[in-house]
């Protein structure tokens, strides 16, 4: 009989929030420190906030304004490059324990772990391992982290997120034998992870609340109403994760995309600056790994109060890395939206390949006119990298419609 797999998934508490605790040497279990940008005004969204707020009911998922009065709180202005650099070392150190194909991490504060080559290495049981792990994660960075252990990674997850958070050892575990105690029984069933509101609702119509419910029902009929993800939410209903780390994944399309959510409404004529300004963005990234574009994509969400979405896309006749080339496309698929006024952009290209061949045109001298404007926008690049994005830029980013000054100084939309 084969072994049972042990996974784990571990949780930097609070993360944001712990970093900053720990580089005042506070304690986070007993200090009201809020991760915020105060110069934002009252509704500016809260990044984190510590254990002992949490305590009082107060969650990540807020802004400035929803705080209780009569707490003095301690803001701390978010630094994403600091969290990074933590979640960095964070993994760096969980690699001098456990080989690179039993390790994945799965966001900037959860790193999953295959332990079962572990336990004879180390003649630990997988407790033990954790113990230790999170022993040397508080010796070295002062962060607390809280660990789901389990026989999958479904399953670890789930445990992570429903006991182990709450458990004074800062771990727990679960076995397939738990899965009908303490899995099927969970409601609502969005706490599950991977179970949005969107398939709470949907499972809810089928008369199916918990997990009890999605693993009773017919497995074909949850994949006639769901396709593949119907047969996963049924395997997950029954403790079942196939799901193997040492496996890498390879997208079938490769993309790459760059949005922002605007801090004003912008009227429909501004949105060429902040358009070029993002193709530059996507251009340069495309640079680097010496890609070509086939197809680009526009989303839009309009101003408030009708807020719609308008998204389209356009192949491109040539793929293309050239910043004037795309810039234009983007504007071309913009002027398809019959819209007044924008709230956000999101623009990505797609269809992206490497191949080093260039189809000439009889209308123009494209390998040319692509060639020069290619070796201007390398050495814009490399004077970027030597001295700052602040050094050099186009004009119009000193103007009112830009973003650009203010997002190379954020990283995911915050302060670096």
């Amino acid at each position: 009989m084969a072994m049972e797999k042990i996974y784990a998934v571990i949780d930097l508490k609070s993360f944001y929030a712990g970093v900053e605790c720990a580089l005042r040497g506070l304690d986070p279990f007993k200090t009201p420190l809020v991760v915020c940008d105060e110069s934002r005004g009252d509704g500016t969204i809260i990044m984190a906030v510590t254990p002992y707020l949490k305590t009082l009911g107060l969650s990540n998922v807020m802004r400035k304004f929803d705080l209780p009065k009569g707490i003095n709180y301690i803001f701390a202005k978010p630094r994403m490059e600091l969290y990074i650099q933590k979640s960095t070392e964070f993994n760096a150190l969980l690699l001098n324990y456990f080989a690179k194909e039993d390790w994945y991490p799965y966001s900037i504060d959860e790193t999953f772990v295959h332990l079962t080559p572990y336990l004879s290495l180390y003649n630990k049981t997988p407790e033990q391992i954790v113990e230790f792990i999170i022993k040397e994660i508080y010796y070295h960075f002062k962060l607390y982290v809280t660990v789901g252990i389990g026989p999958n990674m479904f399953l670890s997850k789930c445990v992570l997120d429903l006991e182990a958070k709450k458990d004074p050892r800062f771990y727990a575990r679960w076995e397939m034998k738990d899965v009908q105690e303490k899995l099927w029984n969970i409601k609502p069933l969005r706490k599950i992870w991977g179970i949005g509101p969107g398939y709470e609702r949907r499972l809810n119509k089928l008369g199916l609340y918990s997990l009890k419910d999605v693993a009773l029902y017919p497995r074909l009929k949850m994949k006639e109403h769901f396709g593949i993800m119907g047969e996963q939410l049924w395997d997950h209903a029954n403790g079942i994760d196939n799901t193997d780390l040492s496996e890498t994944y390879v997208p079938l399309n490769k993309s790459l995309t760059s949005g922002q959510v605007l801090f004003r409404d912008y009227d429909i004529n501004e949105a060429p600056v902040l358009i070029r300004e993002m193709t530059d963005e996507l251009c340069m990234r495309m640079r680097k790994n010496n890609l070509k574009a086939k197809k680009v994509a526009l989303a839009v969400l309009t101003s408030k109060p009708e807020a719609k979405m308008f998204s389209k896309s356009m192949s491109l006749l040539l793929p293309t890395g050239s910043n004037s080339e795309l810039y234009n496309a983007f504007l071309e698929v913009l002027s398809r939206f019959d819209i007044t006024s924008v709230r956000s952009l999101h623009l990505s290209v797609s269809g992206l390949t490497s191949d080093p061949h260039q189809q000439i045109s009889l209308i123009e001298d494209y390998v040319a006119v692509n060639t020069r404007e290619q070796k201007l926008w390398e050495t814009i690049d490399d004077l970027h990298e030597r001295f700052g994005k602040d050094k050099i830029m186009r004009a119009n980013a000193l103007t009112k419609s830009s973003t650009y000054l203010k997002r190379i100084r954020q990283i995911g939309g915050h302060h670096k």
